[in-house]
């Protein structure tokens, strides 16, 4: 949360005020592109065990999108709630395992979305142009699906012969982000804006159990 992933994310956002332009109230929905760090790979391939990783493909970016509501508190300060989802990565991982050595694979793919609630500081540029900035929280939620091929097992529970798992994990983690904003009403308005997600999930580890893999 990419990054976006978390994260970072550059997305376009339309904004819009109620018919009673003095409400403080407005809603927007967007939408973009996120980017999942690739610190996931490194994650995942230091789990191996008895076995020679040989490579690992990794695909980090998805479109992404949001809907919110906002509160405006005052000219420079706003409130604002709402949903995102980052889409999904994807990472197949090439294993080497046994004597002689036979192919195997991991492959996981990783869903990322949330609800969060941030502050918005605002200042204008001129009667259309703002530019602003973001800081807040968002309980993410992490679901986790991994595939296993070839010569490989789960390490946990010992003895499972399951070829497939999935995982769903929920935590809170950090946001902010940075935008400009043009008016094109007394009712509308559009964003651009980048923002970056902490880092979400449970690292990968040996034995470990209820693992999504971490990254931000």
């Amino acid at each position: 949360m990419k990054r976006i992933t978390l994260a970072a994310a550059l997305a376009a956002a339309l904004i819009s005020t109620p018919v009673l332009a003095q409400s403080p109230w407005y809603v927007g929905i967007g939408g973009g592109l996120s980017k999942t760090s690739s610190d996931l790979v490194e994650n995942r391939e230091s789990t191996v065990v008895n076995a020679i990783v040989t490579g690992s493909d990794f695909d980090g970016e998805d479109g992404a999108f949001k809907a919110f509501v906002g509160y405006r508190h005052s000219q420079h300060l706003a409130f604002e709630f709402g949903y995102a989802h980052l889409g999904e990565s994807r990472l197949f991982t090439g294993i080497l395992a046994g004597n002689p050595g036979i192919a195997g694979s991991v492959t996981m793919d990783r869903e990322i979305s949330g609800l969060g609630i941030d502050a918005v500081l605002r200042d204008r540029l001129g009667q259309r142009f703002a530019v602003f900035g973001r800081l807040g929280a968002v309980i993410a939620r992490v679901k986790a699906h991994a595939v296993l091929d070839g010569n490989i097992v789960f390490t946990n529970p010992p003895g499972n012969t399951g070829r497939e798992r999935t995982t769903t994990l929920e935590e809170m983690t950090g946001r902010y982000g940075l935008g400009a904003e043009w008016s094109l009403s007394e009712r509308a308005a559009l964003r651009l804006e980048w923002e970056r997600w902490g880092s979400v999930g449970k690292a990968f580890r040996v034995g470990g159990t209820g693992t999504t893999g971490e990254s931000d």
